[in-house]
């Protein structure tokens, strides 16, 4: 009996501690480090032959949101914008057509063209990441691409451009803010985008959303036409 109790003790005593651990990694770059991580060690569902021996032939860009200026004008948020950013950056070292998807793409081919960059291939029907790969898989023939979004959220969009047949080198955009060990509310929002996108992935794969519309149920129209004023902040 004292063995077992001398057993609970010390069970409570290491999973309290370490439940202190990682409540306090949230404040430091640890946590989410560990995540990307993991993230990347995850494989990707099987693909055709031919799109993992190919090359990239294109930037896809995914929407990471759209705000509101001082003049109440809807333009990119700072997830979008740093997307943006990532992709002039690339283009300008590889030449290749850059394919935007989600409800952001007009603003970003008009933030990507005032910076000299033309030919851009728009869908911007989607309005999820499931949608994103689907629609993209509709909209243009693609094997392998390279894939621009933040870190957090690459796991999860590589896995549904797979399930669509495209495979994906990752070109990670930035987050707005910088992981610092002297700044703890930096740190606390990459763990909070580091947790929702845990969340996001195990949904996907548990239970996979419902309301992913299959693309074959969206016209060409659609898949061109821009998609009024609707904004979100981050990826679903």
């Amino acid at each position: 009996m004292v063995t077992l109790f001398r057993i609970i003790n010390i069970t409570f005593i290491l999973g309290s501690t370490s439940v202190i651990l990682v409540i306090i990694s949230l404040f430091t770059p640890l946590f989410s480090q560990a995540i990307v991580y993991i993230f990347s060690l995850l494989p990707l569902p099987d693909m055709p032959a031919a799109a993992m021996s190919s090359p990239p032939t294109a930037y896809v860009v995914l929407g990471g949101g759209l705000t509101n200026d001082h003049n109440n004008q809807i333009i990119l948020n700072r997830y979008s914008l740093n997307r943006a950013r990532t992709a002039a950056g690339a283009y300008h070292d590889l030449p290749l057509p850059i394919v935007l998807s989600g409800a952001e793409a007009p603003w970003l081919g008009q933030w990507l063209m005032e910076h000299g960059i033309d030919g851009l291939i728009s869908e911007n029907a989607s309005m999820n990441t499931c949608e994103n790969a689907r629609f993209t898989a509709k909209r243009i023939p693609l094997r392998h691409v390279y894939l621009i979004t933040d870190s957090y959220h690459m796991a999860r969009a590589r896995r549904q451009f797979a399930l669509n047949g495209i495979n994906s080198t990752p070109l990670p955009a930035p987050l707005p803010v910088r992981r610092d060990w002297m700044k703890p509310a930096h740190n606390l929002s990459h763990s909070r985008r580091a947790v929702y996108e845990v969340a996001a992935y195990l949904r996907d794969v548990i239970r996979p959303q419902m309301d992913c519309r299959h693309a074959n149920d969206v016209t060409s129209q659609q898949l061109l036409t821009p998609r009024g004023n609707a904004a979100k902040d981050s990826d679903e």
